[in-house]
């Protein structure tokens, strides 16, 4: 029996020849090379049964012719579609062979974006392999062997069952929610379906590029840049070369829990926010603040905004002693998803924010932001829109230059400014630093006695949100 030493040696001393031996067999180079490969890996699984090294060059040839045979076999069986110079021309293709045309175009898909790159240079826009290094900037050694390798993986993909999953059909909406101390950097993300489809795919589990294209029935060429920006604001995290979700997901199945266990829980607290601000709703106007002779819907809307950030984000946290993780970008805040559904909060009429801010002369501006025709505006509430904001509410609009009057415009459309015969007018409230105070006061015991029901409504909430999180995130400790 040889040696594994002296095997070595044989099987370096034959290669070219068997090389040889295979070019004249296949229709092209890498077929040859992929042929010689499975030929050299016969001799070696085979060679224990060689008794005599002096038959060794026999043995090699009837490997050689063995698995020759079998290669045949299996390309007639298959009918494996070539990677021609044609490879996407349809003419190029008889009609018993469309189906493997169909076949490779998809697994083309698939291909991630290093083989893909390769493949289109050298197939389809007839680079030479020196061309691509050039391009590409890597070793002429390494163009050939993505284009190797990128014939594997096609003609296994093409001999695999591929299943694409219910998201190809039925695709998520996902609402991207930010809370927290800093500029919301995230809001941009959620207006791309395919970021948000691929989130949910990759949630509860692990997944491959090529696992989420099959999932959301979208091609990775298509999807890397999502992929590529969902990594970089760490909303995903990768294992391997496997992706999986960082953030929480308010599914459309949470919601409905939620929905049923703390129905008599939220409805106590809607009716103290009414009652408040029905009982005192005289005595707030007479406050003075700008904005104050809105009509009735608005100011209920606004007011239950002040009362509620009273409520929950001020006195609450001090409760439950809330810590902010802080983000990639150094910002405490909490980035979570929320699944539109039928029975979601979270569907485009009923979601809302809360903005807030004072200005460099003292003005506190705050209103609840609901979307005008689906879209949500607070975010780009900064500080050169709010102080036109206030100019407006204090009756200085005449003096608006052409970017400040362009600002109002837009606020006119959005609906946080109205403009009639008498001019414009706010939509939301801006109070002087002495009236904030007045209306706090107002509502102080109020405030006080909905963060004690807000407490027991996120003790309920918390515990059916560990029941529906991903065994990773709840290493996260994030409740």
């Amino acid at each position: 029996m040889l040696e594994r030493q002296e095997l070595d040696n044989k099987i370096s001393e034959i290669a070219k020849v068997l090389l040889s031996y295979c070019v004249v067999r296949t229709p092209n180079q890498f077929e040859a090379e992929d042929l010689a490969q499975d030929i050299i890996l016969e001799i070696y699984k085979s060679a224990d049964n060689l008794r005599d090294e002096k038959a060794f060059y026999g043995f090699m040839w009837a490997a050689a012719g063995n698995v020759y045979k079998g290669w045949c076999k299996n390309r007639a069986k298959n009918k494996e579609c070539e990677l021609t110079e044609n490879i996407f021309s349809d003419d190029n293709f008889s009609q018993d062979e469309d189906e493997s045309l169909y076949l490779l175009r998809r697994e083309l898909t698939l291909l991630t974006e290093k083989y893909r790159k390769a493949v289109v240079l050298y197939y389809i826009e007839n680079m030479s392999c020196s061309e691509i290094s050039d391009k590409l900037s890597i070793s002429e050694s390494m163009v050939k062997y993505l284009l190797f390798k990128s014939r594997q993986i096609l003609k296994e993909g093409m001999n695999m069952e591929r299943n694409y999953g219910s998201q190809s059909y039925n695709p998520k909406e996902l609402f991207i929610a930010y809370w927290g101390k800093g500029n919301n950097r995230y809001y941009h993300i959620g207006d791309s379906k395919i970021s948000q489809n691929i989130l949910f795919a990759c949630y509860n589990d692990k997944l491959s590029a090529e696992q989420i294209s099959l999932e959301i029935g979208v091609a990775l060429p298509y999807m890397e840049d999502k992929l590529n920006e969902l990594l970089e604001y760490d909303l995903l995290k990768k294992d391997g070369n496997r992706y999986y979700t960082n953030i929480v997901i308010f599914t459309e199945d949470f919601t409905n829990e939620v929905n049923s266990k703390t129905t008599a829980l939220r409805e106590r607290i809607a009716d103290i926010v009414q009652n408040a601000i029905t009982e005192r709703e005289q005595e707030i106007r007479n406050i003075g603040f700008y904005g104050s002779d809105m009509n009735d819907s608005v100011f209920k809307w606004q007011i239950a905004s002040f009362i509620l950030y009273e409520a929950v984000v001020d006195i609450l946290p001090s409760k439950i002693e809330l810590v902010y993780p802080v983000d990639k970008f150094g910002t405490e805040c909490f980035v979570f998803g929320c699944e539109k559904g039928k029975n979601s909060y979270w569907q485009s009429q009923f979601c809302f924010g809360i903005s807030n801010l004072t200005t460099a002369n003292g003005d506190y501006i705050q209103f609840m932001d609901f979307p005008v025709n689906g879209e949500m505006v607070h975010h780009h509430f900064r500080h050169n829109i709010a102080n036109v904001f206030c100019d407006i509410a204090k009756g200085k609009a005449e003096s608006f230059g052409e970017n400040d009057r362009a600002l109002a415009a837009d606020m006119v459309r959005k609906g946080y400014v109205l403009a009639n015969e008498n001019g414009l007018s706010v939509n939301a409230p801006v109070f002087t630093s002495e009236q904030y105070v007045k209306l706090k006061d107002i509502f102080a015991d109020t405030a006080e006695q909905i963060s004690d029901e807000a407490e027991a409504l996120m003790d309920k909430v918390t515990k059916i949100m560990k029941n529906h999180m991903p065994v990773h995130l709840k290493k996260l400790h994030l409740f």
